[in-house]
């Protein structure tokens, strides 16, 4: 990192759970941003016990929780209770930012609506994620990443015939969403400092998230009535030249889009007048032949010295192994004590000059909630019979305060 980080000095408060919320407050922590992540004492976000190895999921530390929470400091509140509310609430006075993805209607029963939130911090940027927005009948229904896939039109255009509406391999919804999340809380940031300290409310919907990647699609139907049903490998581009093809020892992608890359494509393949074929079932069937008699890496090599757009089709396994690959990829070593190793994991999605060389640890499960406390000017005594109580919850192999 040679510059300071854009967010340095901005605190968020995290009341995310899951994936969504939880990966844009770790993309807003790798721009610098200090984040509070506030969990229930029971500890049910799944995600903290999800992947990994059965060690990293009984420390908590699960693969799903380390890919996005490097850099935050974890409390553990009962917001149930009085004082768990009026604790949270003085967190909130002293946050830029709070960041919540409760079902719509549930932080108005916690008390930690957007309205009594910004009469402790008038200018607060109050940003809400939710399956279906705060309004309409569907508000209330929980939305994970594959009801959502099914409901957005995605999973019916995902899949081919014989295998029927396939679900994305990946929670795809919730990055989706996470990303406007980062976008909708950055735009923000900025509106404050140019035009006022004005408090703001921000809401992302994750099937709004979603459908708005949509758009060619839906003015296609709205234009011609026509739409576009699972796709397979079908390109884009609706190309014979362009798809996925198998080759002797597995397959390649290939996106020969334009009359150029196309011309390319066949004089590659040793039959340059397959360009000027107008059936596209036998340009199909005359590239499916020829691919079959090669491997991948020589085809991969031979379309690349073509100029022709292709690349392998590889397990996320192959690709992080792939020395060449893996260098394009900012990633980062995480350190993880508890489990005496590290591990690769994602930092941001862009380089930047202020972007983070090396991410400090992900938090263990209330690791930090002492520490902020004593930050906010709670004793000793008072903690431990908050803690006594059962209102917060301490990390039992807690470092002493600094």
């Amino acid at each position: 990192m040679s510059a300071a980080p854009p967010l340095a000095g901005v605190r968020i408060l995290d009341l995310t759970h899951v994936l969504a919320g939880p990966y844009a407050t770790g993309q807003l922590a790798l721009m610098g941003a200090e984040v509070i992540r506030v969990e229930r004492p029971n500890g049910d976000d799944f995600v903290r016990r999800h992947g990994g190895s059965e060690d990293m999921r009984a420390a908590g530390l699960g693969a799903s929780f380390l890919s996005q929470n490097a850099g935050k400091k974890s409390m553990v509140i009962d917001l149930k209770t009085k004082e768990g509310l009026d604790l949270v609430m003085d967190l909130a006075a002293s946050a830029d930012i709070l960041v919540e993805n409760f079902r719509p209607g549930v932080a108005d029963r916690l008390g930690l609506d957007f309205e009594t939130v910004r009469a402790v911090r008038p200018d607060v940027i109050y940003a809400s994620i939710s399956g279906f927005g705060p309004d309409g009948k569907l508000s209330g229904r929980p939305a994970y990443d594959h009801i959502l896939q099914g409901l957005s039109g995605l999973m019916a255009m995902t899949g081919t015939p014989d295998s029927g509406p396939q679900r994305v391999g990946f929670p795809i919804v919730d990055y989706v969403a996470g990303q406007a999340l980062v976008a909708a809380i950055l735009a923000a940031l900025i509106q404050r400092d140019r035009h006022g300290g004005e408090a703001q409310k921000l809401h992302v919907s994750m099937l709004d998230a979603l459908v708005n990647l949509m758009g060619p699609y839906a003015v296609n139907w709205q234009a011609t009535g026509q739409m576009r049903r699972l796709e397979g490998n079908r390109a884009f581009s609706d190309l014979p030249f362009s798809g996925r093809f198998d080759t002797s020892d597995g397959q390649i992608v290939v996106t020969a889009n334009t009359p150029a890359q196309a011309m390319r494509l066949c004089a590659a393949l040793g039959d340059p007048t397959l360009a000027d074929e107008p059936d596209a079932d036998r340009v199909r069937a005359a590239l499916d032949t020829t691919f079959a008699q090669h491997t991948t890496k020589d085809w991969d090599e031979r379309l690349a010295d073509a100029q022709v757009p292709a690349g392998p089709v590889l397990g996320l396994d192959e690709l992080l192994a792939d020395e060449d690959l893996s260098r394009l990829l900012d990633w980062h070593d995480l350190n993880v004590p508890e489990l005496g190793r590290s591990f690769r994991v994602p930092g941001l999605t862009f380089r930047a000059p202020w972007a983070p060389d090396t991410l400090p640890d992900a938090p263990r499960f209330g690791r930090d909630t002492r520490q902020v406390l004593a930050d906010l000017g709670h004793g000793p005594e008072r903690i431990d019979a908050l803690i006594q109580t059962g209102v917060i919850q301490d990390d039992p192999d807690r470092r002493t305060i600094r």
